[in-house]
């Protein structure tokens, strides 16, 4: 858990009081030994230093608090949520269509077949001179429809012929 902020500021100001002074220690030598010209550009770097570090303890704060921000609305907005991809309605018409028919055959018979018959044989809608599909038998057990593969089969057949 995070100390108080009066006693976290306290501690960080005894901190840097401390770096500056250690740091003061070990320019002050150098400060005395170059030439009296120089003087103000030591004591320049050696400020630059105290208050670059100072800003990069800075920076780590601001980062840690804005990190710990909730985001707002308008963040928020910014990201797109995903769309979910959704299939034509005709198409799951057709696809539940084939699926029940497979499952019984009366449901075959009545819905799917008329279908079929419909498609474009020779190039044209309804009847032509094309032959037309026979229908395939249902499987026996249970009185199911035909098999998908039958199905399958019966409708390629029918696109090679127009």
């Amino acid at each position: 858990m995070f100390p108080l902020p009066e006693r976290r500021w306290l501690r960080l100001l005894a901190g840097y009081l401390v770096f500056v002074g250690c740091f003061a220690l070990i320019v002050t030598p150098l400060y005395l030994y170059v030439e009296p010209s120089y003087r103000p550009l030591v004591i320049r770097l050696a400020s630059a230093v105290v208050v670059g570090i100072a800003l990069l303890h800075l920076r780590g704060i601001v980062r840690e608090r804005i990190d710990t921000q909730s985001t707002s609305a308008f963040e928020l907005a910014l990201h797109r949520t995903p769309v979910q991809p959704r299939l034509a309605p005709l198409f799951l018409k057709l696809r539940d269509e084939v699926r029940f028919s497979t499952t019984s055959q009366k449901y075959f018979e009545r819905v799917l077949w008329p279908r079929i018959l419909e498609l474009p044989v020779g190039g044209s809608r309804g009847r032509s001179s094309a032959a037309p599909p026979v229908m395939p038998a249902g499987r026996r057990l249970l009185r199911r429809g035909p098999s998908l593969e039958t199905l399958r089969n019966l409708i390629g057949r029918i696109e090679e012929s127009s």
